[in-house]
């Protein structure tokens, strides 16, 4: 056995000597010294090649010593979903609603503008990295991640000034007010805004990712943010950290101080109003803004404007987890909760009922917006638990591994990225569909009304199935929970059957408003729209509720490998120890009633409404009749298609391949492709996009 004996000495050349010895015999190797300068260089040379296929920082993250890591990601991806929820909803209505096209609430939509930026900019990262069980980032990542935190931050910055600038204007010179700030003016403060932060921004990046960085990467942050950075130089700093300071006086201290000024002035004249209304109004307003610059300008001057040794990172974190997550957060709501217009905006659009005059989407957008959150973020934590239970050395704690979308392609990185660029598209197209049916009140009728629960449904169904194999092709793990599994299952067969349902149904109200025209507004009321909508979700979620617990009861062994992307009905039973024939045959007892009896009724009103096409006079009025049911005709055929030779041939006569294919058509490309259908092949949708794409904002 040999050691190395524990003394060194400098050789020639200056360069560490060593002397082998036997451990037992004490036998020196002839006294021989080996030089270990060409080793040493090859050494270096491999650790530096191995650091080039290494991330060059390592992110500790959020409070890295909790006791409870999993409860505090849930609650900031809690507040990450509520923060990006309330300022989109503030946007919306600021841009739907006429009462608000003023400079404050333009000015407001930039603000929630940013907040939904700024938020995105760490929260996702530090998710991702959570779950994923990785810590590295980047040198370029973190530069961009610090280069959009800095830019977001400073331009809250001057907007939150501006915004104190404008209740100045709009309470101690209101008749000047329209020409000071006239919509020029505006666009011109917005623009000022983006261009002003993202040029400091871009020379506080650059400088401090230019200093030499030595000892370890490992960023005591959640993100990489300056302070963080400069921690890690080798060299010293302090010119830099005085020409950080006088920035922060520039772009915190100054627009701090003119904000406290323009309400001292506002202060001192609501102060000698006469009207005690004018003066709640004033200071209900302007009360809204201090509590946000209070918020925001507090933990920013702290972190910012101290000096990096007077606070620990763990204070840092706090400070930023209030700027950059809670106050994104609490921005919405203060200015929703504290102001009357934008309350009695969303009342407006909340409380409209279905009828053809006064109509909306009787299912709110927020259930949708939580269906789709709630099946991101559940396969998001079935990864998170499957890296956890391999940490502990449990291996696999997951029931079945899904294999994936054809996982022997060779180019599987291009298809899984083209699919998510179709999932954007499709949650995209449905998105804007369901807001063009809620915001345009020519759309409100029966037709448009069952089309947003189509809508709605498309946006759920690809969200069932995309994220989960998206999140398992870039996390390289393919398992999924018996419990997520049966989730899974249940989602896809709910949705599924509440289309075959809502499908016909859309059908009998093209046949109503096309052979029984008189009677349509009686036949198609608001409350037979409802029932419609009621009977559609809840037929297919009592289907899908007994089929998931039946089919999740069988006892599985042998193989738990799914030939598939998803959890489907077909693919489990295959792993299933027991003879499933019994079952399905109920299945396809099932399939009749939810896929052929629908399709035989939609075929039946299409023969019964072309029959009544033909004897119409007006060639206009064939041409209106035929144009609305052949889109419906076409979805009909994109979905019934691949459903009927999926769930009503034998399992003997298609392969797994084939089965992936038809799913990808029925849930990937089928809600893609529904709404682009119903837009370029409709006039009245086609005018409604037109209306609001042509909309300019007008200031008042």
């Amino acid at each position: 056995m040999l050691s190395v004996v524990g003394h060194s000495e400098k050789g020639d050349g200056g360069y560490l000597r060593f002397t082998l010895q036997h451990k037992t015999g004490e036998q020196s190797l002839g006294g021989r010294a080996l030089d270990f300068h060409l080793l040493r260089e090859t050494l270096n040379e491999n650790m530096d090649l191995k650091n080039k296929t290494t991330a060059d920082f390592i992110l500790l993250g959020l409070f890295p010593r909790c006791r409870y890591p999993n409860l505090l990601i849930v609650l900031i991806l809690s507040i990450y979903a509520l923060a990006s929820a309330g300022n989109s909803i503030l946007i919306l209505l600021i841009w739907l609603d006429p009462r608000l096209h003023t400079p404050m609430y333009f000015l407001l939509s930039q603000l929630s503008l940013i907040d939904l930026a700024y938020i995105s900019t760490t929260v996702p990262k530090a998710a991702t990295n959570y779950f994923s069980g990785k810590q590295d980032i980047s040198f370029l990542a973190c530069a961009t991640q610090m280069f959009s935190f800095l830019t977001l931050g400073l331009a809250e910055c001057i907007l939150l000034t501006l915004m104190a600038y404008n209740r100045f204007v709009a309470v101690c010179h209101p008749l000047r007010y329209t020409i000071l700030m006239s919509p020029k003016v505006c666009l011109k403060m917005a623009a000022s805004t983006w261009i002003g932060a993202a040029g400091a921004a871009l020379v506080h990046t650059a400088y401090p990712m230019n200093f030499p960085l030595c000892g370890s990467r490992k960023i005591n942050h959640y993100f990489c943010e300056m302070p963080a950075i400069l921690r890690m130089s080798c060299v010293d700093t302090s010119v830099y950290e005085m020409v950080k300071f006088v920035s922060t006086i520039i772009f915190l201290l100054a627009p701090f101080t003119l904000i406290l000024t323009s309400y001292t002035l506002i202060f001192l004249t609501v102060l000698k109003m006469n009207s005690p209304k004018g003066r709640n109004k004033a200071l209900a307003t302007c009360s809204s803004h201090l509590t946000v610059v209070s918020l925001y300008f507090g933990q920013a001057i702290f972190i910012y404007m101290t000096p990096t040794s007077s606070h620990t990172p763990d204070q840092d974190q706090v400070g930023a987890v209030l700027g950059t997550i809670v106050t994104p957060m609490l921005n919405p709501l203060i200015y929703s909760l504290r102001n009357k217009e934008v309350v009695g905006a969303l009342q407006k659009c909340t409380g409209r009922c279905c009828d053809r005059d006064n109509a909306s989407v009787p299912v709110p957008v927020a259930v949708a917006a939580a269906a789709v959150a709630a099946a991101v973020l559940a396969a998001i934590l079935d990864n998170s638990l499957e890296v956890q239970n391999m940490n502990r050395g449990n291996g696999t704690s997951t029931d079945f591994i899904l294999l994936g979308l054809f996982p022997e392609l060779h180019y599987l990185g291009i298809l899984i990225t083209s699919i998510l660029l179709i999932y954007v598209i499709a949650f995209t197209g449905n998105a804007v569909l369901v807001l063009l049916i809620w915001a345009d009140s020519r759309l409100h009728t029966p037709m448009y009304i069952l089309l947003s629960h189509l809508s709605f449904i498309d946006l759920a169904l690809i969200s069932t199935t995309v994220p989960k194999m998206v999140i398992n092709f870039f996390s390289r793990k393919k398992s999924i929970s018996r419990v997520a599994c049966g989730t899974q299952i249940f989602f896809f067969f709910a949705l599924g059957g509440s289309e075959c349902l809502l499908l016909t149904l859309m059908a009998y109200d093209r046949y109503v408003a096309v052979c029984n025209p008189l009677r349509y507004s009686v036949i198609m009321n608001s409350r037979v729209c409802l029932w419609m909508a009621l009977v559609s979700w809840g037929g297919g979620a009592l289907n899908s509720l007994i089929n998931t617990i039946y089919t999740m009861h069988f006892p599985f062994c042998g193989s738990r490998e799914i030939h598939h992307f998803f959890c489907e009905m077909p693919a489990v039973l295959k792993l299933s120890c027991e003879d499933t024939s019994l079952y399905e045959m109920v299945v396809s007892v099932i399939c009749i009633v939810f896929v052929l009896l629908p399709l035989g009724l939609i075929m039946s009103s299409y023969l019964l409404i072309f029959l009544a096409v033909l004897r119409m006079n007006s060639p206009e009025g064939r041409r209106k009749a035929l144009a609305t049911c052949s889109s419906h005709l076409a979805v009909v055929s994109l979905y019934y298609g691949p459903a009927m030779i999926i769930y009503m041939t034998p399992r003997s006569f298609h392969t797994s391949e084939q089965d992936e294919i038809l799913s990808m058509v029925n849930t990937i490309f089928t809600p893609m492709l529904n709404p682009l259908i119903y837009s370029l092949r409709n006039k009245e949708v086609l005018a409604a996009l037109r209306k609001v794409a042509s909309r300019r904002f007008i200031l008042k």
